[in-house]
């Protein structure tokens, strides 16, 4: 697929364990706890990763893991803003999108926060930022 490479040049996603993503990106889950804070606010990409370690929240939040996509951008979340003491920050999330079409096979980072550094990623922020800007076209009607 060859597609025009066209996202903000500034955006950016951040890895959860796929109940937690899921639950952000479904509205379920107003917070994301880390150890790092962050000055980062407004759109961020939901980076549902591979990781099976907290499998146990998908009952917590009634979703049925079999229709989850792992390794995938889901969705994307507005971080309004992000409070806390040093190990324990919580980053405010508000207007969640779960994305129609996941972007699948797309690798996390470990950083808090990534970039799309090669061709495949470039592609996949392009993708969703199609999906954020219909969502918020769709929005205004």
């Amino acid at each position: 697929m060859n597609i025009e490479i066209n996202y903000p040049p500034k955006l950016k996603a951040i890895s959860i364990h796929a109940p937690h993503a899921y639950a952000i990106c479904l509205g379920i889950k107003e917070a994301e706890y880390r150890s790092q804070p962050t000055n980062r606010r407004g759109w961020v990409l939901i980076h549902a990763s591979q990781s099976k370690q907290s499998d146990d929240y998908f009952v917590d939040y009634g979703i049925d893991p079999t229709t989850v996509k792992r390794g995938a951008i889901i969705g994307a979340v507005k971080i309004t803003s992000c409070v806390g003491s040093p190990e324990n920050y919580v980053y405010r999330l508000a207007n969640p999108i779960k994305f129609s079409r996941p972007i699948e096979g797309v690798k996390g980072k470990q950083a808090i926060f990534w970039g799309a550094k090669t061709d495949t990623e470039k592609t996949a922020f392009t993708l969703a930022s199609e999906q954020i800007r219909g969502y918020l076209l769709n929005d205004q009607d």
